[in-house]
């Protein structure tokens, strides 16, 4: 009677994973690396302009904003209202812009194997939200030094809510980054109905109480009212909401980049062909 052989598996050892973790940490840093200089090496005034823009929507909307109401929204500081809103908003909008053009952009970057569509969509979220985290403290470092007392009842909570904002970009990101490759309107589709909308709609000029009962639970649909409302809940002494809810906001921030991912791993391969 012949022994039967059965081939075994092999092995996955902890140095193996090591080593693939390590390389990719390396391509990642050089395409964030090789981003930043595509971006703003042969603009002096790039990342300065990526202060004052910023800063420029704030003064526009703050002028408006009191021409029309002498009060404050919710007891907070008119000017540390609008820039609550208006830079970490852009942490979803700006990450989901810049990651949805990375495999269109950088098709001469796959004939290296170590490169994969992943690096580069997940390089230039990375880079957005680096720098947007940094010009959001400038700016609070400005305001302070300029008399506006910048006071963070829950810095955490700040934080939290910010990180929630980035991956909920993220993950439109990576689904818009492997359907436009396929279909080229995509950009112009996600930004008609994701842009202007979500930026009039998600809280960023008002807070829910300031919105009549069946028009504020329309809006607390939108996971990025709810963030906004925890942002400054989080963010100022004065104000405290009652509409903003963790839970839903996570599962939805969780969902949306899960799906993200997901969209990407199955349309890799066809979004590199269709480049």
């Amino acid at each position: 009677m012949s022994d039967t052989h059965v081939s075994e598996a092999p092995r996955i050892r902890l140095s193996d994973i090591s080593t693939a973790l390590s390389t990719q940490s390396r391509v990642i840093w050089a395409l964030i690396l090789r981003e930043t200089k595509t971006r703003y090496g042969e603009h002096k005034l790039g990342f300065l302009w990526a202060v004052l823009e910023p800063l420029i929507m704030v003064a526009v909307f703050v002028g408006i904003f009191a021409s029309i109401r002498s009060d404050s929204p919710g007891g907070m500081p008119l000017v540390l209202f609008m820039l609550v809103g208006i830079v970490p908003f852009h942490l979803f909008r700006d990450t989901m812009g810049q990651m949805q053009g990375a495999i269109a952009q950088n098709k001469s970057l796959f004939a290296f194997p170590q490169v994969t569509t992943f690096d580069v969509i997940i390089a230039r979220g990375i880079l957005e939200i680096l720098l947007l985290s940094g010009v959001f403290i400038m700016l609070l470092v400005g305001m302070d030094i300029a008399g506006y007392s910048v006071n963070i009842e829950r810095p955490l909570g700040v934080l939290a809510a910010c990180g929630l904002l980035s991956l909920i970009g993220m993950g439109m990101g990576f689904a818009f980054a492997s359907i436009s490759p396929l279909v080229p309107s995509m950009r112009q589709i996600s930004g008609a109905v994701l842009g202007r909308p979500l930026f009039l709609g998600s809280g960023i000029f008002f807070i829910a109480d300031s919105v009549p009962g069946p028009v504020r639970e329309y809006l607390l649909l939108n996971p990025l009212m709810h963030i906004l409302e925890l942002l400054r809940s989080a963010f100022f002494y004065e104000f405290e909401s009652a509409h903003g809810d963790w839970g839903y906001a996570t599962t939805w921030s969780l969902c949306v980049f899960a799906f993200g991912l997901l969209i990407h791993q199955a349309m890799r391969r066809k979004a590199i062909v269709g480049i």
